[in-house]
């Protein structure tokens, strides 16, 4: 009986270790963005600051992200697409942005 135990142990030992790894390997990466897709998306970021929505379109088509996507998740200097747009005076932009994720082309304001 205690040969048994120690096999327990030993496999339940065994089993956590594997899973702790691989949780540590599998959230390594999720943080890490290939170099490739980094540049796409700084050029992304760019084109929006450079009130372009033709280097906009050919940016986002570049990195194979949607504007939802990339309205959702990208960060261009702490700002999301939109405000970072109106933040730069990039109208231009900031309209596609604005029809491409449905939102409506007006800065947000927080009610008392």
């Amino acid at each position: 009986m205690q040969k048994v135990n120690s096999v327990i142990r030993s496999a339940l030992l065994i089993g956590t270790t594997v899973a702790a790894t691989l949780g540590g390997i599998s959230s390594a990466q999720a943080s890490k963005l290939p170099g490739a897709l980094e540049d796409k998306l700084v050029a992304v970021c760019q084109a929006i600051k450079d009130d372009s929505r033709i280097e906009l379109h050919r940016a986002v088509r570049d990195s194979g992200v949607s504007y939802r996507r990339l309205a959702r998740g990208l960060v261009c200097d702490g700002m999301d697409m939109y405000t970072f747009a109106l933040q730069h005076g990039a109208n231009n932009t900031g309209a596609v942005i604005a029809k491409r994720t449905n939102l409506e082309e007006q800065s947000l304001t927080a009610k008392q």
